[in-house]
């Protein structure tokens, strides 16, 4: 393997490897994000529950506990839409950015896949080139 191969490989090592670590960036930060909102959504949760358990211990009527119901089935099931929401949002960015690397990566590799063929004819005609100079050497 001659020097300038040498250098192809290596720059093309060098490109696959800022690919693969953009792609594990991407996929930190979405885990990062998913977990922030659930850290987040529970918290919400906590409060609203609390918040719905002194209204409960405090209320006189039947009707009052079922207001008071009522809002907290109301309140999670907003809150927890806005999370499925967001989390769809943030998946699909995480989506299309994966997507973009990965469109990259292959561009790279036909890049290189066509260096190295080059590359590859450049030697057998140069090996073809001396293997003739040396049989009609020895003629």
């Amino acid at each position: 393997m001659n020097t300038q191969n040498i250098e192809m490989m290596t720059e093309y090592q060098n490109k696959a490897m800022l690919s693969l670590r953009a792609m594990g960036d991407m996929n930190v930060s979405a885990a990062q994000w998913i977990v922030n909102q659930q850290i987040e959504l529970g918290n919400k949760m906590m409060q609203v529950s609390m918040s719905s358990f002194e209204q409960l211990q405090s209320a006189k009527t039947p009707e009052a506990v079922l207001k008071t119901s009522s809002e907290l089935a109301q309140t999670v099931a907003e809150e927890l839409t806005g999370f499925v929401k967001s989390a769809t949002a943030q998946a699909v960015e995480t989506r299309d950015g994966f997507k973009v690397a990965l469109e990259d990566a292959s561009k790279l590799n036909a890049e290189y896949a066509e260096k190295a063929l080059k590359a590859g004819v450049e030697v057998a005609n140069t090996t073809a080139q001396k293997v003739t100079k040396a049989a009609k050497k020895a003629a």
